[in-house]
This record gives structure tokens, C-alpha cells and sequence, in this order.
């Protein structure tokens, strides 16, 4: 583990766990906001400002600026009394197009198309019950958007996974990519029920918002990870 990546972590687990022990039911949720955006934030300018020696860790840093924007319009926008029309279906996009980049990044020509096709299961399955579970209650445009985004969100974590298989990325790149991934499909998953089932929308449940935010900024943290690495690729000296 390199200085870059120990300094991504000596901040962004204590702020992580601090996110956690604050509760967003107090008198004091508007500066709850403002430190869980802050640390979005802080999030992006630390990639911006790691220095990038392969292509996919320059690919990866779009998807960064596109999280802190997501973030803006579906979480941080609510702190802001003048805005009242939902915007939620920017953050949605905003995210959309992040993964995009992710899966670009990830996407490889893979050795065992038999492992690869057996890592699209869970994540086909679980965007399916998802899907199915939700539909009710999503109306109008938002039932496309939803359809591609579950999609796109889908391919991602699927394509993070069968890193493990392409044998292209270093043992620990590619294990940072796949959890990272997988966090990401969680941190998501929990989102949507929050978003649009009536039950997890108007009812503050703590054990899945503790899920969706832990899921969300240790994802990006460990995507973050990989783009501070050096031992980037297979052959390279990976030493944790």
C-alpha cells in the first residue's frame, strides 16, 4: 500500500464512520448534509489531484466528478429550501454516466467466458427482483430511466467482478475493482427502495441507511484505491 493510498484511507474511514454515528433525525440534519457532501466532495478532489499512470485509472476520474453531481441532486439538493421541483432524475443520470466510464474502464477481454457469464447471475437476478419489487410504484418517464439505469448499474458491477478473470488487472487491483463494484450495486439497490417503495420513502429505517452509506463512500473509496495504485497490472509487483 502506497502513501497516497494510506492517506485516502486515513481520512475516509473516519469520516465514514463518523457519517454513521451522526444521526439524520436530529434538529442538526442540515449540518449532517453539509458533512456528508463535504466528504463527497473531499472524495473527488483527492482524485483529482492523484497523480494517473494508466489509462483506466484517467478513464475512472469522470465517474468521480459524476457521483459528486448525483450526490448534489439526490441527497444535498434537499438541504437547499428555495429548489422544491424534484431533480432527483438529474442524480440519476449523473450516476448513469459514471458507470459508464467505470465499465469502460473495466471492461476487458476476458480468458474464461464460462466465469464471466457465471458472474452476471447474481446481479441479473438481483436487478430483476429489484425491478419487479418496484415497478408498482414507478410511473411516467421514470419507468425508462429506471429500466436503463438498473441496467447500466447491473453491467458495472458485473464488469468490476470479471476483473477477477481477465487476468489484465494485478490479484489486488482487481479485487479492489470487484468489491468496489459489488458496493456500488448494493449502495444502489438500497437507494432505489428508499427513493421510490412507499413503505422505505416515507419511513426513516436506520439499518438501511447505514447500508446504503457505508456501501456508497467504501465503493468509491476503494475505486479511489485503484486509481492511487501502482501495481496497476498482471506481472507488476503487488505487494499490499
Amino acid at each position: 500500500m502506497n502513501n497516497a493510498q494510506k492517506a485516502i484511507l486515513s481520512v475516509f474511514l473516519p469520516l465514514t464512520a463518523l457519517i454513521l454515528v451522526l444521526d439524520p433525525t436530529s434538529p442538526s440534519f442540515e449540518k449532517i448534509q453539509y458533512v456528508r457532501y463535504a466528504t463527497v466532495l473531499a472524495l473527488f478532489l483527492a482524485v483529482m489531484i492523484l497523480p494517473k499512470k494508466f489509462p483506466e485509472q484517467k478513464t475512472m476520474v469522470p465517474a468521480f466528478f459524476c457521483m459528486a453531481l448525483g450526490d448534489f441532486f439526490l441527497v444535498f439538493i434537499y438541504t437547499i429550501e428555495q429548489i422544491h421541483r424534484d431533480l432527483s432524475w438529474i442524480g440519476i443520470l449523473s450516476f448513469l454516466t459514471g458507470y459508464l466510464f467505470l465499465i469502460k474502464a473495466y471492461r476487458k477481454k476476458s480468458s474464461n467466458p464460462t466465469k464471466e457469464l457465471a458472474a452476471l447471475a447474481p446481479f441479473l437476478t438481483a436487478s430483476i427482483l429489484i425491478g419487479w419489487h418496484l415497478h408498482p410504484y414507478v410511473h411516467g418517464p421514470v419507468i425508462g430511466l429506471g429500466v436503463v439505469f438498473l441496467a447500466v448499474l447491473c453491467i458495472m458491477a458485473w464488469q468490476a467482478t470479471t476483473t477477477l478473470f481477465t487476468h489484465h488487472f494485478s490479484n489486488k487491483t482487481a479485487i479492489m475493482i470487484a468489491a468496489s463494484g459489488a458496493l456500488m450495486f448494493l449502495c444502489d439497490a438500497g437507494i432505489a427502495f428508499s427513493l421510490f417503495h412507499p413503505y422505505y420513502s416515507t419511513v426513516y429505517i436506520a439499518w438501511l441507511k447505514n447500508i446504503v452509506w457505508t456501501a456508497y463512500l467504501s465503493g468509491w473509496t476503494l475505486a479511489a484505491l485503484v486509481i492511487a495504485e501502482d501495481d496497476f497490472y498482471t506481472g507488476s509487483t503487488d505487494m499490499i
